[in-house]
């Protein structure tokens, strides 16, 4: 039995007249009737009644014609969901990012994804870039929105850069420093830096240290922490200082003033990335979204 004898039969049971169910199906009239025919036959059940009134649903035709009916329209869904998941207009994509890109960036491109693809679940996990990395690698993620250093790279993503920022100092407002509009990477020198946790930024602080030994001098780093709020608190209380992307100033905390880095410093670099091989049709049509606002 084959799709082609359910429809010819739906066709002939909604008609009831073989002349109008050929046109309509565009066959020979004998070719319907055979194939009605086999059809009873491969069932061994009479599903319509011929005489020389017309055409009539036997008992079990009705029965069978409600069950043709919602097989048919079963199929053409699945088509239709098949095409719509194969144009990535369906399915689930699970995005990771950072703390920092959440007050900007990555709503906008969320904005701008929900509004041509309002049927995909999207699934966000705030996370570091190691744990972005593993659940890109594991599949636990799709993609994820990574902080990462200028000419660092991953053989194993596809990576684009999607925003860049200077670098600021965060000094406490109560230090000498504070009264200045901007400072130089070597004015921080003699001061104990606060970083986040190099677990959690693992080409940031080697990076910055490179920076600071560009600059002359050996940084004293103090302690690392989990996270640049706990960062920031150890600096409002007079600690130390601290060295972040510019984005991190939208983190407001009493006790902190945000001083740009003047000199040639370079731009710290944030980068969209995912995994090579991932076939999900919802990732690619994401990451093309990401790359046409860069």
């Amino acid at each position: 039995m084959e799709l082609r004898h359910l429809r010819t039969f739906q066709v002939v049971a909604e008609e009831l007249n073989f002349s109008r169910s050929a046109e309509r199906l565009h066959v020979a009239q004998s070719a319907l009737s055979r194939t009605v025919a086999d059809l009873e036959s491969e069932m061994e059940v009479r599903l319509l009644e011929r005489n020389t009134h017309g055409v009539a649903l036997t008992e079990a035709g009705a029965l069978f014609l409600e069950r043709v009916s919602q097989i048919l329209q079963d199929t053409r869904d699945a088509v239709v969901q098949a095409q719509r998941r194969h144009r990535g207009e369906t399915g689930i994509l699970r995005i990771g990012f950072i703390g920092t890109l959440s007050q900007s960036l990555l709503p906008e491109l969320l904005q701008a994804y929900r509004a041509l693809y309002p049927s995909v679940d999207l699934v966000l996990r705030e996370q570091g870039p190691v744990q972005q990395r593993e659940g890109i690698l594991s599949g636990r993620l799709d993609c994820g929105f990574i902080g990462l250093a200028v000419g660092s790279t991953d053989p194993e993503l596809e990576t684009l850069i999607v925003a860049e920022d200077d670098l600021v100092a965060a000094i406490p407002a109560k230090h000498a420093l504070a009264e200045k509009t901007t400072v130089r990477l070597a004015d921080l020198k003699r001061e104990a830096i606060y970083l986040t946790a190099q677990a959690n930024a693992p080409v940031f602080n080697p990076w910055l240290v490179e920076l600071c030994r560009k600059a002359g001098f050996e940084p004293r780093i103090a302690r690392e922490t989990d996270r640049a709020s706990t960062v920031l608190n150890y600096v409002a209380a007079g600690f130390g200082v601290s060295i972040f992307p510019s984005r991190i100033s939208s983190l407001a905390t009493p006790g902190v003033r945000f001083l740009p880095l003047t000199g040639r410093m370079p731009k710290y670099q944030y980068r969209f990335a995912w995994l090579r091989r991932n076939s999900n049709r919802a990732l690619r049509e994401f990451a093309q979204l990401v790359q046409a606002r860069r």
